[in-house]
């Protein structure tokens, strides 16, 4: 299984929409890695993809108040969006030592199929291109899945800490 990620483009309305609505279908009421952290609105919110991706861009700039890059995430064999992924460039934000630096979903049609792992290399590959260092990535105390995988990249967590009545398990990974 080989899986590859690139920057939206202005040319992924149909994609990114079938993204989202599998996402709606599934009663789920946000895209975790669609830059919504820092926009503080989802995609599924804004319900507009020319929109979204004017924000996105704005976002990418360095001048933005937290850059931030988002990339879907395709299987290779089939050109097949499989998730989508956000990069804050820093941790300039409320709770950002918490949060981290990345957002991640996966497709809820094919989660539970070993594209976590691939997707976290590829999120530490596209960090190291922005010099990213150290690597701070979290999930939820519950969200046993995600905890697996990051654990299996990032080694034991650094921290358990509680924000607005939910703990989180923040890691860091030195990429240097």
């Amino acid at each position: 299984m080989e899986l590859y990620c690139r920057k939206v483009s202005l040319f992924d309305q149909k994609i990114v929409d079938d993204f989202a609505l599998e996402f709606k279908n599934n009663n789920e009421n946000s895209i975790p890695g669609d830059c919504s952290l820092i926009l503080n609105k989802s995609y599924l919110k804004i319900n507009n993809f020319y929109k979204w991706y004017k924000k996105i861009c704005h976002l990418e700039k360095k001048k933005a108040k937290v850059p931030c890059s988002c990339y879907l995430v395709f299987r290779k064999e089939d050109d097949y969006l499989i998730g989508i992924f956000d990069l804050r460039h820093s941790l300039n934000f409320k709770h950002g030592n918490i949060y981290g630096h990345v957002g991640v979903s996966i497709r809820p049609s094919q989660r539970e199929k070993g594209y976590y792992k691939h997707i976290l290399h590829l999120i530490i590959e596209k960090a190291k291109e922005i010099s990213i260092n150290p690597l701070v990535i979290s999930t939820e105390y519950d969200n046993i899945v995600s905890y697996k995988g990051i654990e299996n990249i990032f080694g034991k967590y650094k921290d358990m800490v509680l924000v607005d009545n939910t703990y989180y398990y923040v890691f860091q990974k030195n990429l240097k």
